[in-house]
């Protein structure tokens, strides 16, 4: 009797392991995504911070300024983005 409720509680345990280890590849997967869109989405907030700062910038007289560097910042991300899908980061 004991060997069966020994054996039960292996079986529990490996049970419980597979889990969480299934728990914390989703995790890990949720926290890679995230990264990646933190990654590609920091490109244009630096861009633009320093765009919009008090001294002279590219593009500061024309009508188009910010067409211009919304469109590199757009630019940039891509290329980011496919550099980290070259990489099989993605």
């Amino acid at each position: 009797m004991d060997r069966i409720i020994l054996g039960y509680s292996q079986y529990l345990d490996d049970l419980a392991n597979m889990i969480k280890n299934m728990i914390s590849y989703l995790l890990n997967m949720i926290m890679k995504t995230l990264t990646e869109i933190s990654i590609v989405l920091t490109i244009p907030a630096i861009i633009f911070g320093f765009w919009g700062i008090n001294v002279h910038v590219p593009f500061e007289k024309s009508s188009y300024g910010v067409s211009a560097v919304l469109l590199i910042s757009v630019i940039l991300s891509l290329i980011c983005w496919f550099l980290m899908r070259r990489k099989t980061y993605l």
